[in-house]
Protein backbone atom coordinates (compact mmCIF):
# COMPACT_ATOMS: atom_id res chain seq x y z
CA UNK A 1 0.00 0.00 0.00
CA UNK A 2 1.03 3.62 -0.46
CA UNK A 3 1.24 5.85 2.60
CA UNK A 4 2.20 9.51 2.92
CA UNK A 5 4.97 10.65 5.24
CA UNK A 6 3.72 13.15 7.83
CA UNK A 7 6.63 13.11 10.33
CA UNK A 8 10.20 11.81 10.13
CA UNK A 9 12.66 13.16 12.66
CA UNK A 10 15.46 12.12 15.01
CA UNK A 11 14.30 11.74 18.61
CA UNK A 12 17.87 11.44 19.95
CA UNK A 13 19.49 14.56 18.43
CA UNK A 14 22.02 14.95 21.24
CA UNK A 15 23.00 11.30 21.54
CA UNK A 16 26.66 10.44 21.09
CA UNK A 17 26.15 6.76 20.35
CA UNK A 18 22.98 6.35 18.26
CA UNK A 19 20.41 8.11 16.12
CA UNK A 20 16.84 6.90 16.52
CA UNK A 21 14.08 8.25 14.31
CA UNK A 22 10.30 8.46 14.60
CA UNK A 23 8.37 8.02 11.35
CA UNK A 24 4.63 8.62 11.02
CA UNK A 25 2.68 7.65 7.91
CA UNK A 26 -0.86 8.45 6.86
CA UNK A 27 -3.27 6.93 4.39
CA UNK A 28 -4.72 10.00 2.74
CA UNK A 29 -6.97 8.25 0.24
CA UNK A 30 -9.30 6.29 2.51
CA UNK A 31 -11.54 5.24 -0.37
CA UNK A 32 -8.98 2.84 -1.84
CA UNK A 33 -9.50 -0.92 -1.73
CA UNK A 34 -6.62 -1.68 0.68
CA UNK A 35 -7.46 -0.11 4.06
CA UNK A 36 -4.85 0.47 6.74
CA UNK A 37 -5.70 -2.22 9.28
CA UNK A 38 -3.37 -3.37 12.05
CA UNK A 39 -3.16 -4.29 15.73
CA UNK A 40 -0.57 -3.29 18.35
CA UNK A 41 2.37 -5.66 18.01
CA UNK A 42 2.13 -6.00 14.23
CA UNK A 43 4.94 -5.16 11.81
CA UNK A 44 5.28 -2.62 9.03
CA UNK A 45 7.56 -3.79 6.21
CA UNK A 46 9.56 -1.45 3.99
CA UNK A 47 10.96 -2.29 0.57
CA UNK A 48 13.99 -0.03 0.60
CA UNK A 49 16.40 1.03 -2.13
CA UNK A 50 20.16 0.68 -2.11
CA UNK A 51 22.27 3.82 -1.96
CA UNK A 52 23.18 5.17 -5.39
CA UNK A 53 26.82 5.64 -4.32
CA UNK A 54 27.08 1.94 -3.48
CA UNK A 55 25.46 0.97 -6.78
CA UNK A 56 27.79 3.24 -8.76
CA UNK A 57 30.82 1.71 -7.06
CA UNK A 58 29.62 -1.79 -7.86
CA UNK A 59 28.96 -0.88 -11.50
CA UNK A 60 32.48 0.50 -11.76
CA UNK A 61 34.03 -2.63 -10.24
CA UNK A 62 32.09 -4.90 -12.61
CA UNK A 63 32.80 -2.61 -15.58
CA UNK A 64 29.09 -2.17 -16.33
CA UNK A 65 27.11 0.87 -17.47
CA UNK A 66 23.85 -0.07 -15.74
CA UNK A 67 21.96 -0.08 -19.04
CA UNK A 68 22.54 -3.80 -19.59
CA UNK A 69 19.51 -6.04 -19.12
CA UNK A 70 19.16 -8.85 -16.62
CA UNK A 71 16.38 -11.38 -16.07
CA UNK A 72 15.34 -11.59 -12.42
CA UNK A 73 13.12 -14.29 -10.99
CA UNK A 74 9.65 -12.96 -10.05
CA UNK A 75 10.53 -9.61 -11.61
CA UNK A 76 11.34 -10.21 -15.25
CA UNK A 77 13.70 -8.26 -17.46
CA UNK A 78 15.06 -5.05 -15.93
CA UNK A 79 18.12 -2.88 -16.37
CA UNK A 80 21.15 -3.68 -14.26
CA UNK A 81 20.84 -0.24 -12.65
CA UNK A 82 17.25 -0.95 -11.60
CA UNK A 83 18.21 -4.40 -10.36
CA UNK A 84 20.99 -3.04 -8.17
CA UNK A 85 18.95 -0.14 -6.82
CA UNK A 86 15.71 -1.90 -5.98
CA UNK A 87 15.90 -5.68 -6.33
CA UNK A 88 19.25 -7.11 -5.15
CA UNK A 89 20.79 -7.35 -1.68
CA UNK A 90 24.10 -5.49 -1.57
CA UNK A 91 24.71 -4.60 2.09
CA UNK A 92 24.55 -8.14 3.46
CA UNK A 93 26.33 -11.27 2.29
CA UNK A 94 24.06 -14.31 2.27
CA UNK A 95 25.97 -17.55 3.05
CA UNK A 96 23.87 -19.23 0.34
CA UNK A 97 25.78 -17.16 -2.22
CA UNK A 98 29.05 -18.61 -0.97
CA UNK A 99 27.71 -22.13 -1.36
CA UNK A 100 26.75 -21.44 -4.98
CA UNK A 101 30.08 -19.83 -5.77
CA UNK A 102 32.01 -22.68 -4.19
CA UNK A 103 30.14 -25.23 -6.30
CA UNK A 104 29.99 -23.31 -9.56
CA UNK A 105 33.27 -21.37 -9.81
CA UNK A 106 35.37 -23.21 -7.22
CA UNK A 107 36.19 -20.37 -4.83
CA UNK A 108 36.54 -20.53 -1.08
CA UNK A 109 37.62 -23.39 1.16
CA UNK A 110 34.68 -23.42 3.56
CA UNK A 111 34.08 -26.89 4.99
CA UNK A 112 30.63 -26.26 6.45
CA UNK A 113 27.69 -23.89 6.44
CA UNK A 114 28.84 -22.56 9.80
CA UNK A 115 32.18 -21.57 8.26
CA UNK A 116 30.30 -19.80 5.49
CA UNK A 117 28.17 -17.96 8.05
CA UNK A 118 31.27 -16.92 9.97
CA UNK A 119 32.90 -15.65 6.78
CA UNK A 120 29.79 -13.72 5.71
CA UNK A 121 29.32 -12.02 9.08
CA UNK A 122 29.76 -8.26 8.73
CA UNK A 123 30.60 -8.40 5.02
CA UNK A 124 28.79 -7.06 1.98
CA UNK A 125 29.03 -7.60 -1.78
CA UNK A 126 31.92 -5.16 -2.19
CA UNK A 127 33.88 -7.16 0.39
CA UNK A 128 33.20 -10.35 -1.55
CA UNK A 129 34.55 -8.82 -4.76
CA UNK A 130 37.61 -7.47 -2.95
CA UNK A 131 38.45 -10.87 -1.46
CA UNK A 132 37.78 -12.76 -4.70
CA UNK A 133 38.66 -10.27 -7.47
CA UNK A 134 38.32 -12.96 -10.14
CA UNK A 135 34.55 -12.62 -9.74
CA UNK A 136 34.71 -9.17 -11.35
CA UNK A 137 35.23 -10.85 -14.72
CA UNK A 138 31.72 -12.33 -14.52
CA UNK A 139 30.11 -8.96 -15.26
CA UNK A 140 26.32 -9.17 -15.44
CA UNK A 141 26.47 -12.90 -14.71
CA UNK A 142 27.79 -12.13 -11.22
CA UNK A 143 24.48 -10.49 -10.33
CA UNK A 144 22.65 -13.78 -10.86
CA UNK A 145 24.26 -15.08 -7.68
CA UNK A 146 22.98 -12.24 -5.51
CA UNK A 147 20.01 -12.58 -3.18
CA UNK A 148 16.78 -10.61 -3.61
CA UNK A 149 16.58 -7.42 -1.57
CA UNK A 150 14.36 -8.51 1.31
CA UNK A 151 11.83 -6.18 2.93
CA UNK A 152 12.82 -4.87 6.36
CA UNK A 153 10.47 -5.42 9.30
CA UNK A 154 9.71 -2.71 11.86
CA UNK A 155 7.55 -3.05 14.96
CA UNK A 156 4.62 -0.67 14.75
CA UNK A 157 4.82 1.96 17.51
CA UNK A 158 1.20 3.10 17.46
CA UNK A 159 -2.29 1.81 18.14
CA UNK A 160 -5.01 2.01 15.48
CA UNK A 161 -6.87 4.68 17.45
CA UNK A 162 -6.59 6.89 14.38
CA UNK A 163 -7.41 4.45 11.59
CA UNK A 164 -5.51 6.32 8.89
CA UNK A 165 -2.13 6.60 10.68
CA UNK A 166 0.73 4.30 11.64
CA UNK A 167 4.18 4.96 13.09
CA UNK A 168 7.51 3.20 13.65
CA UNK A 169 10.84 3.78 15.37
CA UNK A 170 14.05 3.01 13.49
CA UNK A 171 17.71 3.22 14.36
CA UNK A 172 20.06 4.70 11.79
CA UNK A 173 22.63 2.03 10.96
CA UNK A 174 26.01 3.54 10.10
CA UNK A 175 29.37 2.15 11.19
CA UNK A 176 32.96 1.64 10.07
CA UNK A 177 34.31 -1.80 9.27
CA UNK A 178 37.46 -2.76 7.37
CA UNK A 179 38.30 0.90 6.68
CA UNK A 180 34.95 1.58 5.01
CA UNK A 181 31.78 3.28 6.25
CA UNK A 182 28.80 0.91 6.07
CA UNK A 183 25.18 2.03 5.85
CA UNK A 184 22.03 0.09 6.69
CA UNK A 185 19.97 -0.09 3.52
CA UNK A 186 16.54 0.53 5.05
CA UNK A 187 17.37 3.03 7.79
CA UNK A 188 19.33 5.28 5.43
CA UNK A 189 16.56 5.01 2.84
CA UNK A 190 13.97 6.01 5.45
CA UNK A 191 16.12 8.86 6.74
CA UNK A 192 15.88 10.62 3.36
CA UNK A 193 12.08 10.75 3.42
CA UNK A 194 10.43 14.15 3.73
CA UNK A 195 6.83 15.09 4.66
CA UNK A 196 4.43 14.41 1.77
CA UNK A 197 6.73 11.77 0.26
CA UNK A 198 5.03 8.49 -0.68
CA UNK A 199 6.28 5.23 0.83
CA UNK A 200 5.30 1.73 -0.29
CA UNK A 201 4.77 -0.51 2.73
CA UNK A 202 2.91 -3.59 3.87
CA UNK A 203 1.34 -4.50 7.19
CA UNK A 204 2.34 -7.94 8.48
CA UNK A 205 0.44 -9.56 11.31
CA UNK A 206 2.46 -10.72 14.30
CA UNK A 207 0.18 -13.31 15.89
CA UNK A 208 2.72 -14.20 18.59
CA UNK A 209 2.96 -10.69 20.05
CA UNK A 210 -0.52 -9.62 21.02
CA UNK A 211 -2.18 -7.98 24.00
CA UNK A 212 -4.35 -10.28 26.15
CA UNK A 213 -8.04 -10.29 25.16
CA UNK A 214 -9.08 -8.90 28.56
CA UNK A 215 -7.76 -5.32 29.01
CA UNK A 216 -7.84 -5.84 32.79
CA UNK A 217 -5.08 -8.47 32.56
CA UNK A 218 -1.76 -7.17 33.95
CA UNK A 219 1.08 -6.85 31.45
CA UNK A 220 4.82 -6.45 31.92
CA UNK A 221 6.67 -4.95 28.94
CA UNK A 222 10.44 -5.40 28.72
CA UNK A 223 12.54 -3.75 26.05
CA UNK A 224 15.63 -1.76 25.14
CA UNK A 225 16.33 0.77 22.40
CA UNK A 226 13.86 0.59 19.52
CA UNK A 227 12.41 -2.45 21.28
CA UNK A 228 10.24 0.15 23.00
CA UNK A 229 8.23 0.60 19.80
CA UNK A 230 5.41 -1.95 20.23
CA UNK A 231 4.93 -0.96 23.86
CA UNK A 232 3.97 2.58 22.87
CA UNK A 233 1.16 1.04 20.84
CA UNK A 234 0.28 -1.34 23.68
CA UNK A 235 -0.20 1.49 26.17
CA UNK A 236 -2.13 3.64 23.67
CA UNK A 237 -4.46 0.70 23.04
CA UNK A 238 -5.00 0.00 26.75
CA UNK A 239 -5.78 3.67 27.39
CA UNK A 240 -8.30 3.67 24.54
CA UNK A 241 -9.99 0.55 25.91
CA UNK A 242 -10.08 2.05 29.41
CA UNK A 243 -11.78 5.18 28.12
CA UNK A 244 -14.39 2.94 26.51
CA UNK A 245 -15.17 1.53 29.94
CA UNK A 246 -13.48 -1.83 29.40
CA UNK A 247 -11.24 -1.60 32.46
CA UNK A 248 -7.50 -1.21 32.89
CA UNK A 249 -5.00 -3.78 34.07
CA UNK A 250 -1.62 -2.79 35.46
CA UNK A 251 0.93 -1.89 32.79
CA UNK A 252 4.57 -2.18 33.86
CA UNK A 253 7.34 -1.00 31.52
CA UNK A 254 10.96 -2.05 32.02
CA UNK A 255 13.10 -0.11 29.56
CA UNK A 256 16.86 -0.02 29.07
CA UNK A 257 19.14 2.42 27.25
CA UNK A 258 22.58 3.98 27.62
CA UNK A 259 21.98 7.55 28.88
CA UNK A 260 18.86 9.08 30.39
CA UNK A 261 19.55 12.61 29.18
CA UNK A 262 19.96 11.76 25.49
CA UNK A 263 18.44 8.31 24.92
CA UNK A 264 15.33 8.14 27.09
CA UNK A 265 12.92 7.40 24.25
CA UNK A 266 9.42 8.85 24.69
CA UNK A 267 10.20 9.54 28.34
CA UNK A 268 8.01 12.63 28.47
CA UNK A 269 5.02 10.75 27.09
CA UNK A 270 5.48 7.85 29.49
CA UNK A 271 5.89 10.33 32.35
CA UNK A 272 2.49 11.81 31.51
CA UNK A 273 0.94 8.36 31.26
CA UNK A 274 2.47 7.39 34.61
CA UNK A 275 1.13 10.53 36.30
CA UNK A 276 -2.30 9.68 34.89
CA UNK A 277 -2.06 6.19 36.36
CA UNK A 278 -1.89 4.30 33.08
CA UNK A 279 1.61 2.84 33.35
CA UNK A 280 4.44 2.17 35.83
CA UNK A 281 7.96 2.72 34.49
CA UNK A 282 11.27 1.17 35.57
CA UNK A 283 14.28 2.53 33.70
CA UNK A 284 17.83 1.21 33.42
CA UNK A 285 20.43 3.55 31.92
CA UNK A 286 23.61 1.52 31.74
CA UNK A 287 26.17 4.32 31.39
CA UNK A 288 24.79 6.95 33.74
CA UNK A 289 26.79 5.56 36.65
CA UNK A 290 30.07 3.76 37.19
CA UNK A 291 28.40 0.43 37.82
CA UNK A 292 26.47 -0.74 34.76
CA UNK A 293 22.72 -1.16 35.32
CA UNK A 294 20.65 -3.12 32.83
CA UNK A 295 16.98 -3.87 32.44
CA UNK A 296 17.45 -7.32 33.99
CA UNK A 297 18.66 -5.59 37.16
CA UNK A 298 15.40 -3.66 37.37
CA UNK A 299 13.49 -6.91 36.91
CA UNK A 300 15.31 -8.49 39.85
CA UNK A 301 14.54 -5.45 42.01
CA UNK A 302 10.84 -5.96 41.31
CA UNK A 303 10.95 -9.75 41.60
CA UNK A 304 8.21 -10.04 44.23
CA UNK A 305 5.84 -7.75 42.31
CA UNK A 306 6.47 -9.57 39.04
CA UNK A 307 5.72 -12.90 40.70
CA UNK A 308 2.46 -11.54 42.12
CA UNK A 309 1.37 -10.35 38.67
CA UNK A 310 2.34 -13.67 37.07
CA UNK A 311 0.14 -15.45 39.60
CA UNK A 312 -2.66 -13.03 38.76
CA UNK A 313 -2.53 -14.22 35.16
CA UNK A 314 -0.23 -11.46 33.94
CA UNK A 315 1.48 -11.51 30.55
CA UNK A 316 5.16 -10.79 29.84
CA UNK A 317 6.41 -9.21 26.61
CA UNK A 318 10.05 -8.98 25.52
CA UNK A 319 11.18 -6.89 22.55
CA UNK A 320 14.74 -6.12 21.48
CA UNK A 321 18.06 -7.70 20.62
CA UNK A 322 17.95 -11.49 20.69
CA UNK A 323 21.59 -12.04 21.61
CA UNK A 324 21.86 -9.58 24.48
CA UNK A 325 18.49 -8.43 25.81
CA UNK A 326 16.38 -11.55 25.32
CA UNK A 327 19.00 -13.91 26.74
CA UNK A 328 19.67 -11.78 29.82
CA UNK A 329 15.98 -11.12 30.46
CA UNK A 330 15.15 -14.81 30.24
CA UNK A 331 17.87 -15.61 32.78
CA UNK A 332 16.52 -12.94 35.14
CA UNK A 333 12.94 -14.14 34.82
CA UNK A 334 13.98 -17.76 35.37
CA UNK A 335 15.77 -16.64 38.54
CA UNK A 336 12.66 -14.76 39.69
CA UNK A 337 10.51 -17.84 39.07
CA UNK A 338 13.01 -20.00 40.93
CA UNK A 339 13.35 -17.70 43.94
CA UNK A 340 9.79 -16.48 44.32
CA UNK A 341 8.20 -19.84 43.55
CA UNK A 342 10.74 -21.87 45.56
CA UNK A 343 11.34 -23.99 42.46
CA UNK A 344 14.31 -26.02 41.35
CA UNK A 345 16.09 -24.99 38.15
CA UNK A 346 14.29 -27.74 36.23
CA UNK A 347 10.92 -26.71 37.67
CA UNK A 348 11.61 -23.09 36.73
CA UNK A 349 12.35 -24.10 33.13
CA UNK A 350 9.14 -26.11 32.96
CA UNK A 351 7.17 -23.19 34.40
CA UNK A 352 8.69 -20.89 31.76
CA UNK A 353 7.69 -23.30 29.01
CA UNK A 354 4.16 -23.49 30.41
CA UNK A 355 3.87 -19.70 30.27
CA UNK A 356 5.18 -19.77 26.70
CA UNK A 357 2.61 -22.39 25.66
CA UNK A 358 -0.12 -20.30 27.29
CA UNK A 359 1.16 -17.29 25.28
CA UNK A 360 1.75 -15.45 28.54
CA UNK A 361 5.38 -14.91 27.61
CA UNK A 362 5.66 -13.43 24.12
CA UNK A 363 8.82 -12.28 22.37
CA UNK A 364 9.59 -10.10 19.36
CA UNK A 365 13.37 -10.31 19.11
CA UNK A 366 15.82 -9.68 16.31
Amino acid sequence: MQLTVTKNFCITPDSVDKSIYYLTLEQQNTSIEEPLIYQPGDWLTVQAKNQLELVDELLNILNLTGQELIELRRVGSVSVLDALLTHLELTQLNPAILSKLQRQVNIGDWASRQEMMDFAQGKDILDLLAIFPQLKEQGVAFLNWLSPLAPRYYSISSAPTESDQVSILYKLVEYENAHRIRFGVASNFLKQLQPNDILHVQIKSNPTFKLPPDPKTPIMMIGAGTGLAPFIGFVEQRITEYKKGLGLGRNLLFFGETYRQTNCLFCEQFKVWQEQGYVETYYAFSRDQKEKVYVQNRLMEQAAEIWILINQGGHLYICGNQTHLAKSVKQALLEIIKQQGSFSQDESEKFWQTLRKQKRIQMDVY
